[in-house]
């Protein structure tokens, strides 16, 4: 048995030692992006109709055809037509999906502004990323989480390869929602999490709902944060107690829950973590910096499973505990990094590059 135990662990070294690590293979795509630039940059899609997948444009459809060509990201699409076949539309909704937009496949405002953007400017986000991970301590082995804020999107390592990518709700652009950056482990998640509002948003925003909305809405008075806390009747007096700092107020779990059925639990001073959300809707938007901080997941069931998966859960058990029974903490056997950053780029194991956004104002 020794040989193939000592095959396999051969093998799987030498999978994370082919693996560029994500500085090389941005550098390499900044090679890339400059020689477009150099060789007078790529063709613009002309303005026009939306033109949707099976329709045919003779101006704009020719063009986005020269336009991901340029990039090396037409894939099997035919090089030439009028028509934005099924080829076509998939290579478009890969290419939007890198630009942090709505892959529907349709060439729209959106998506000819985003391509339309010169391999020059590209190349400067490229860079800014670089100079970005020069600051950044990223894990070189094992599992380990990157948010990166700009794109509104999670990724999770293993092995030095890219097993799992899902779009995120990120921090608000105003004084104190912003998303911060830092790095921690996760290290327990909760299953139907009561969520603990904070003073500041007990205060401004739910205490003016008054005692009606907030009990159908599932909040709760407590006197302390703990699963098996006093519950106080939700009454207007009660409410003024709440502000005077006597009574805390948290909501309880459930589908109305702004934690939604699942918290990833990384704790830190700014008491940021992972979570579900109730409000799916918002992972359809483009722009996705609209939570108070924490970050909002668009799969957490698979986050669930993938961070528990050395435990024995897969995805049906996680859904499973999320829609079933009470409050329950699962503590991880063994921590795991994350690295809340903010890099206008991200390229891929295939080396295909994700640009963000800048919802900040912090990229040049």
């Amino acid at each position: 048995m020794a040989r193939p135990v000592l095959l396999a662990a051969l093998a799987a070294f030498a999978t994370v030692a082919s693996a560029p690590p994500p500085a090389a293979r941005l550098a390499d795509a900044l090679d890339r992006y400059r020689a477009v630039a150099q060789a007078g940059g790529w063709t613009t899609v002309p303005d026009g109709p939306l033109v949707r997948p099976g329709e045919a444009d003779a101006a704009q459809v020719p063009a986005l055809r020269q336009r991901l060509r340029a990039e090396g990201v037409l894939g099997g699409a035919a090089a030439t037509g009028d028509v934005l076949d099924a080829d076509l539309a998939g290579a478009l909704r890969r290419a939007q999906a890198r630009l942090g937009l709505d892959d529907d496949g349709i060439i729209g405002p959106k998506t000819r502004a985003a391509l339309n953007v010169a391999p020059a400017r590209r190349a400067r986000q490229i860079e800014q990323a670089l100079a970005a991970l020069d600051t950044l301590a990223l894990p070189t082995s094992g599992r380990w989480v990157l948010v990166n804020v700009p794109e509104y999107r999670v990724r999770g390592f293993e092995a030095g390869r890219e097993v799992l990518s899902m779009r995120a709700v990120v921090g608000a652009d105003a004084d104190g929602w912003r998303t911060p950056r830092f790095s921690d482990e996760i290290e327990y998640l909760v299953f139907r999490p009561y969520w603990n509002v904070p003073a500041s948003i007990a205060i401004e925003e739910l205490v003016p709902q008054g005692p009606d909305k907030l009990a159908s809405s599932g909040f709760e008075l407590v006197r302390r944060f703990a699963p098996e806390a006093e519950v106080h009747p939700m009454t207007a007096g009660n409410l003024q107690r709440l502000v005077a700092g006597h009574l805390l107020i948290r909501q309880a779990a459930g589908p109305q829950n702004a934690l939604g059925l699942l918290k990833v639990m990384l704790p830190n001073a700014q008491n940021i973590y992972l979570h579900d959300t109730p409000a799916k809707s918002y992972f359809a938007r483009d722009d996705r910096a609209l939570s108070h901080g924490c970050v909002r997941l668009e799969r957490p069931a698979a986050m669930g499973a993938w961070l528990l998966g050395p435990q024995g859960w897969d995805e049906p058990a996680v859904a499973t505990a999320m829609a079933e029974g009470g409050y329950r903490q699962v503590d991880l056997e063994r921590r795991v990094p994350v690295v809340v950053a903010y890099l206008a780029a991200w390229a891929g194991d295939d080396g295909a590059v994700w640009f963000a956004g800048d919802p900040y104002g912090l990229l040049e």
